[in-house]
């Protein structure tokens, strides 16, 4: 962009130079000094129709730097064709009478016809202008342009030359037909800026192209000089002896021709280191690039930093991970991104040499800090860059803050199994060994001849036992069945399925002793997974019924159900037992059991609630009351779980 603005600018510069000599002159003409051509001859040696076409080049040239292409386009094919034409009348036996069209000359100067342009002067403007035209044109055709405007260069450079060395054949092709040193300028100015803002396009260093102008040029002020030379030869050939004019001679082209081979040599020798440079910086473009487009669309954050620990460079992974937009962590110190006396990385605080040897290196754990103050858990990869004159260290950062949840979840799941073979293993024998123990007090008891009656209380416990592992087995194949069962979504009538639920609870002790109070409109509904919603009902309100207090006089139950903010709430209180102070941690966890004398169980009814609410995406809440319980089941408006 920056080179962009500085061609744009320098396009504009030299036109606005011509267009300000161009003018210069016209009002010069229109002012008709006529005390001052004996003084200053010099300033009427361009003519008015040839600072005219200046104007309209040089405004070509602006426009085309501004961008307007059609305008510039109008102007530049203006001058040219009126350069063709003045041209024409020299070629061609017509007298069209051009120089005279707009003024009529006060006064001729360097030039055989009245303001009659020279015809070196028309052969320039017709190849400026056709740069110009060139301006806008794409690929094989943009070449053509940067190529015209260095042969203008080369001619009016050679001009100017010419006038400060006082060769004279530089500044007249033909007889009558001298560039004036102001019309020389403004086509050096016009041709450097036209070269100038085309070059980069062609992908050339600029001093390159500078150098081979510079030695073409001299080639041609050379060639010059020799014919100039040549043309002065006779004035002198009488006084020198016999041959030797012919020596000067051919030491002179002896030296135009073994410079000319130098320069060739060394223009064609910059012009390769020029493809070469120009080859290599593409490839170095197309791998910045590439490497541009891993880094940017990586997940992991790189990270660049210098010995003081300034933050270089960052990647959108970087901003994602930090919370910081690029611009506030650049030309920061890497402490921003640690918690207070943490961090692998330099910060302001490290001592001369940064303390980086013993961090350097793939996979250390360390902490990472958010804008919002929060930590993370992340691992870091450093790596040390040693430059010519500075030494930088880059950085990897990946968030393992999933990483680590799930190394949690695997421990937590994997203690939960442990107890949950422990106690399944514990209370599945407790009966099995019970029921064995009596079935030999009543084989005992049929050796002895006992009777019915005597043998019942026995079976009886047998009985129980047995319910007992069937209750048991029961929940494990429910527990089983929640981690694992799917099913699609579907609309549940909440009101009608806790009804249906108090209905198949019937037979539970207390439930006919217990009110129970539903305020859940009939027309509420949710939609989720059935058997998991169920799940949920049956817990919430089988604990209600299961642990009443026996000494309440009406034992009451109240079910509510709504929808706060989005997500529905169902709440279950009651005014039963409730649990023993202190003992919420342990309240969801498997096998824990608070009143195991007034009613049986396995101790994962509550456990089963919560897997089930959270596998829906939502949360299960206790609250103690006075006298006994509430429990708050809270589910997001959509099923987010798995």
């Amino acid at each position: 962009m920056r080179q962009d603005h500085i061609a744009r600018s320098s396009g504009m510069l030299t036109g606005w130079i011509s267009i300000a000599v161009g003018m210069a002159v016209m009002a010069l003409w229109l002012a008709r000094p006529v005390t001052l051509v004996p003084a200053a001859p010099v300033l009427f040696a361009m003519q008015f129709n040839t600072a005219l076409c200046f104007v309209l080049s040089g405004s070509a040239a602006c426009l085309l730097a501004a961008g307007a292409r059609r305008m510039s386009m109008a102007l530049a094919g203006l001058a040219a064709l009126f350069a063709v034409v003045s041209l024409a009348e020299y070629i061609l036996p017509i007298g069209l009478a051009l120089g005279q069209l707009f003024i009529t000359p006060f006064v001729t100067v360097g030039t055989g016809l009245p303001g009659r342009m020279a015809p070196n002067v028309a052969f320039c403007f017709v190849l400026i202008n056709a740069a110009i035209l060139l301006g806008g044109a794409p690929g094989r055709l943009f070449p053509i342009r940067v190529v015209l405007a260095a042969l203008v260069f080369m001619i009016a450079a050679s001009a100017l030359l010419g006038y400060l060395l006082s060769i004279s054949t530089a500044r007249d092709w033909l007889p009558l037909a001298r560039m004036s040193p102001q019309t020389a300028f403004c086509f050096f100015s016009l041709s450097a800026g036209l070269i100038f803002s085309g070059v980069e396009r062609l992908g050339y260093p600029l001093p390159v192209v500078a150098a081979t102008l510079a030695a073409a040029t001299y080639l041609l002020l050379l060639s010059i000089t020799y014919i100039e030379m040549l043309r002065q030869e006779a004035r002198f050939t009488q006084e020198l002896p016999a041959g030797e004019h012919n020596n000067a001679r051919s030491t002179l082209l002896a030296v135009l021709l073994l410079s000319g081979a130098v320069y060739a040599c060394l223009i064609v020798y910059a012009f390769r280191s020029a493809e070469r440079s120009k080859t290599m910086a593409r490839q170095l473009r197309e791998s910045r690039k590439r490497l541009a487009a891993i880094i940017d669309t990586a997940a992991d954050g790189f990270i660049t930093i210098d010995e003081r620990g300034t933050i270089l460079s960052v990647n959108p992974a970087c901003e994602t991970i930090f919370g910081y937009p690029a611009g506030e962590m650049l030309r920061r110190n890497i402490a921003m991104l640690m918690p207070r006396g943490g961090g692998a990385l330099p910060h302001a605080d490290s001592d001369a040499n940064t303390g980086m040897e013993g961090v350097t290196g793939a996979g250390r754990e360390t902490e990472g800090q958010r804008k919002d103050g929060s930590t993370f858990p992340a691992e870091l990869s450093v790596a040390r860059i040693d430059l010519d004159h500075q030494v930088l260290y880059s950085g990897v950062v990946r968030d393992i803050s999933g990483r680590k949840a799930y190394e949690r979840d695997i421990l937590d799941a994997n203690a939960e199994l442990e107890e949950f073979s422990y106690r399944t293993s514990h209370d599945l024998r407790s009966p099995i060994a019970s029921s064995l123990g009596l079935m030999s007090i009543v084989q005992d008891m049929i050796r002895q001849g006992a009777n019915v009656s005597e043998l019942q209380p026995v079976l009886s416990r047998i009985d129980q036992s047995f319910r007992k592992l069937d209750h048991l087995i029961q929940n494990i194949i429910l527990l089983t069945r929640t981690k694992v069962m799917d099913e699609p979504e579907s609309t549940i009538p909440v009101a009608r399925t806790v009804r249906d639920t108090l209905d198949r609870l019937r037979h539970m002790d207390g439930s006919r002793r217990s009110a129970v109070h539903i305020d859940i409109p009939d027309t509420m509904v949710v939609r989720r997974k059935a058997s998991r919603f169920q799940i949920i009902v049956d817990n919430l309100l089988s604990n209600a019924i299961k642990y009443h207090d026996p000494a309440e006089a009406l034992p009451e139950i109240f079910v509510r159900a709504s929808s706060v903010k989005g997500r529905f709430v169902l709440s279950v209180a009651d005014n039963g037992l409730g649990i023993p102070p202190g003992s919420e941690p342990q309240l969801f966890q498997m096998f824990k059991r608070f009143h195991p004398q007034h009613a049986p169980g396995s101790g994962l009814g509550l456990y089963i609630l919560r897997k089930s609410v959270e596998h829906l995406g939502g949360t299960v809440a206790y609250r103690r009351q006075d006298k006994g319980s509430i429990f708050t089941v809270t589910l997001p408006e959509e099923d987010k779980g798995r």
